[in-house]
C-alpha cells in the first residue's frame, strides 16, 4: 500500500496551487451543529465530541471521543475539550516524509472543517439503546485514514449510550506526530482504553480496512464484540477470537484483488476447512435483527445486490467529499498511469457512502447494542 501511495504522491506538485493552509469547508457544507441542535426534542442527554490526547512512549496521540454529556471522560493526558466541528486534516508533506519521498516534504497540509453528521434518516432503524454505564467502543481507522472516517457511526453509537473513542493511528492522513519505536496501533489502542478507564468498562472495537486487522488482533477482552468492515474475509473467518465477531465485506471492494480468494469463495473455504462456526446474513436489514444472537456473523454484499459498496463506501460521506475536493485534480493522471487508488475513483463516480451507511451503521448498532444486553 505504501508503494502505491508513494507513486501517487509523486504527482501532487501538479496541484499544489490549489491548496491553502487555512481551514476549508467543502462546497455546500453547513456550519457545525451539535447533534443536540439537530434533535433537541428527542435527546435525553446531549451527544458531544471532545478532543484530548494520550501518551505513548512520550508521543502525544490525538483522540476524539463521542459521548453523552453525563459520560464525558476525565482521564488521559490532558483536558478533554468539546468541539463543534471536526478538523479533518490531510498533511501531504508529512505523509510523503513517512513514505520516504522526502523531496515532497515541502507540500502543505489542508484542514477541512466538517459539521457533525447530526441525525441521518436511519437513526430510528437500530434497536433501542441497551448500553450500560461504562460501556465503551473504539474505532480503528485504516491506512491513510482518519479518526473522523466514521464520525457518523461514532455519533450514532454515542447516542445509544456508548462512549466511543477514535485515536489517530500511525499512517494517518493528518500525520500529526512522528511515530517512533513502540508507538504502534496496539499500544495506542491500549493507551486509549487506559485513559478512559476511570470506571469499570466493557469494551467493543471495530475498524475499517487495515483497522479491521487492528480490531481482530488487539489483545484483551472485548465483551461487546469486534467488528471488521471492508476486511479480507479469508483471514478474518479463520480468526479464533473468543469475543463476538461481526465481519462485513463487499464483492465490489477493489481491495479484494490483494486477497488469495474472493469473499464468496472465502465463505465456502471456511466451511470446508472447519473454521469456527459463523452465521451468514442474507441482507444488512437482517443482520442481528432476528431473535437469536449469533456469536460470529458475516454480512457480504454480493454482485447483483441492489447495493454493492466499494472500499471507501463504508466511510463517512463528508470525509470522502473532502478527499474528492482535494485530490480530484490529479485523478486523470493517476488513471492514465493505471494506479490503484483504493477505490477513490470508483466512489467519486458512484457516491455510495450514504446508502451504505443507511445499511451498515444500523447493523453495527444492533451488533454492539444486543451484545451489551447479552453480555
Amino acid at each position: 500500500a505504501s508503494r502505491r501511495a508513494s507513486l501517487l504522491l509523486a504527482f501532487l506538485p501538479l496541484s499544489a496551487a490549489f491548496w491553502a493552509q487555512r481551514p476549508v469547508r467543502p462546497r455546500g457544507e453547513p456550519r457545525g451543529r451539535t447533534p443536540r441542535a439537530e434533535h433537541a426534542a428527542e435527546a435525553e442527554d446531549v451527544v458531544r465530541c471532545v478532543r484530548g490526547s494520550v501518551d505513548v512512549e512520550g508521543v502525544s496521540i490525538p483522540v476524539a471521543v463521542w459521548c453523552q454529556d453525563s459520560r464525558r471522560p476525565t482521564g488521559g493526558g490532558g483536558a478533554w475539550v468539546p468541539t463543534e466541528e471536526y478538523g479533518y486534516t490531510v498533511d501531504i508533506g508529512r505523509i510523503a516524509s513517512k513514505l520516504r519521498v522526502g523531496w515532497l516534504s515541502w507540500l502543505p497540509s489542508r484542514t477541512y472543517s466538517l459539521a457533525p453528521a447530526g441525525v441521518p434518516p436511519w437513526r430510528g432503524a437500530a434497536c433501542a439503546s441497551q448500553a450500560r454505564p461504562g460501556d465503551a467502543l473504539l474505532f480503528a481507522h485504516g491506512f491513510l485514514g482518519s479518526p473522523f472516517d466514521m464520525a457518523h457511526a461514532c455519533e450514532a453509537l454515542a447516542s445509544d449510550g456508548f462512549v466511543v473513542a477514535a485515536p489517530e493511528l500511525p499512517e494517518s492522513l493528518a500525520a500529526s506526530y512522528e511515530a517512533r519505536e513502540g508507538v504502534t496501533r496496539e499500544a495506542i489502542v491500549a493507551a486509549t482504553q487506559a485513559a478512559l478507564g476511570d470506571e469499570p468498562r466493557r469494551w467493543g472495537i471495530w475498524g475499517h480496512s487495515a483497522g479491521s486487522g487492528t480490531a481482530l488482533s488487539q489483545p484483551g477482552e472485548f465483551a461487546l464484540g469486534r467488528a471488521c468492515l471492508a476486511c479480507p474475509l479469508g483471514r478474518a473467518l479463520e480468526a479464533r477470537v473468543s469475543d463476538p465477531l461481526f465481519l462485513c465485506a463487499s464483492e465490489g471492494d477493489g481491495c479484494n484483488r490483494f486477497s488469495e480468494t474472493s469473499p464468496a469463495d472465502s465463505l465456502t473455504l471456511a466451511a470446508v476447512n472447519k473454521a469456527p462456526p459463523f452465521s451468514t446474513f442474507e441482507s444488512a436489514d437482517l443482520a442481528y435483527a432476528g431473535p437469536s444472537l449469533p456469536r460470529r456473523g458475516v454480512l457480504l454484499f454480493r454482485e447483483g445486490d441492489a447495493l454493492l459498496p466499494n472500499h471507501i463506501s463504508f466511510l463517512w460521506t463528508r470525509t470522502n467529499e473532502a478527499l474528492f475536493d482535494l485530490l480530484s485534480a490529479f485523478l486523470p493522471l493517476a488513471k492514465a498511469l493505471n494506479l490503484f487508488l483504493l477505490d477513490f475513483d470508483t466512489e467519486k463516480e458512484a457516491r455510495l457512502a450514504a446508502p451504505t451507511a443507511a445499511k451498515v451503521v444500523p447493523a453495527l448498532r444492533r451488533f454492539f447494542g444486543r451484545n451489551a444486553v447479552g453480555g
